[in-house]
């Protein structure tokens, strides 16, 4: 197993791209570390990761174009506006 530590906003499906190249090993690192797919990791926590990777040219690229992937949303994300907010009736009204 390998080691990879989480860095701000990143999910376990972007640990799992980023260290196997693949979207598929997510559950299997979740697993791993006593974790839900859809579990908030905190910055600096460390994960065991799967040696075997998926898809080598992805990895490469994610190492050779130094990118991480962080793609999970926190409460500093999210936007509080938009439809999804307002109120029929409240917010605005249908006529």
């Amino acid at each position: 197993m390998n080691e990879t530590v989480i860095t701000d906003k990143q999910s376990v499906l972007d640990i799992a791209i980023l260290t196997t190249g693949s979207a598929e090993r997510a559950m299997d690192i979740a697993l791993q570390n006593g974790l839900s797919l859809s579990e908030d990791v905190q910055p600096g926590t460390v994960l065991q990761t799967p040696e075997t990777v998926q898809n080598r040219q992805t990895v490469q690229y994610f190492n050779v174009n130094t990118i991480a992937p962080a793609t999970a949303l926190n409460e500093e994300t999210i936007v509080n506006g938009g439809i999804n907010y307002m109120g029929i009736e409240i917010d605005f009204i249908i006529s």
